[in-house]
C-alpha cells in the first residue's frame, strides 16, 4: 500500500489516501500530480508543481487565504418538504386572518 498526494499545477492539493501499490499512478486525473507521502491540504502545498513537486508549509498569510469562507446564514438554502411549505403558507394565513 502507498500512502498518496494528488495535486493540480497551481502545488494545491486536492485529495490524499491510500491505494495499493500498482493503483499508484491511477490516482491522478487529467491535468493532475501524484506523489508518494502524506500532506494536511489546509497547512501544506506542493512546490515546484509537476513531476518534481515537493510537500511544502504554506505561509500564514496563504493558510487565512486558503480557508473556506463562511457563508452569512441568511443567505443559505433552505431545504424543505412541499408539506413543511405548506404548513408555513397555513401559518401564514391564520396570522393574516387574525388581523
Amino acid at each position: 500500500m502507498k500512502k498518496y498526494i494528488v495535486y493540480n499545477n497551481f502545488g494545491k492539493i486536492l485529495r490524499t489516501g491510500t491505494c495499493p501499490n500498482g493503483d499508484f499512478l491511477l490516482q491522478a486525473g487529467d491535468f493532475e500530480f501524484v506523489i508518494e507521502g502524506t500532506a494536511s491540504d489546509l497547512k501544506q502545498k506542493i512546490e515546484n508543481p509537476g513531476i518534481a513537486g515537493k510537500i511544502v508549509d504554506k505561509t500564514p498569510q496563504e493558510i487565512i487565504d486558503d480557508a473556506p469562507k463562511p457563508i452569512a446564514f441568511e443567505k443559505q438554502p433552505a431545504h424543505i418538504t412541499n408539506g413543511q411549505w405548506q404548513e408555513v403558507l397555513d401559518r401564514i394565513s391564520v396570522l393574516e386572518s387574525e388581523v
